[in-house]
């Protein structure tokens, strides 16, 4: 009975999927990781996904500077906090 219900029961991992919501410890720890940093760099992301681009944001919030290295606009040259805090470097990718 016990091995029937362990082999129908539903085991997830310890990551978070693409559309997943990130759990709130999770998200403590990265703003910490922020709030710590001299500078952030993202790599491949246009950050779109909200997750990214508030770890993104907080830091320029906080005026801490922001290298992106991306092929195409990102989210923050979109809503021009790139020129707006003089904090964001963007280097574009081929």
């Amino acid at each position: 009975q016990q091995q029937q219900q362990q082999q129908q029961s539903f085991y997830k991992t310890d990551v978070v999927f693409f559309g997943d919501s990130v759990p709130r410890h999770r998200f403590d720890i990265a703003y910490a990781a922020v709030d710590a940093a001299d500078g952030i760099l993202c790599i491949g992301t246009s950050l779109a996904v909200h997750s990214a681009y508030r770890l993104a944001k907080r830091a320029l919030d906080k005026g801490t500077e922001v290298a992106i290295l991306n092929v195409g606009e990102t989210r923050i040259e979109s809503e021009g906090l790139d020129s707006s805090t003089g904090l964001v470097t963007k280097i574009e990718s081929p």
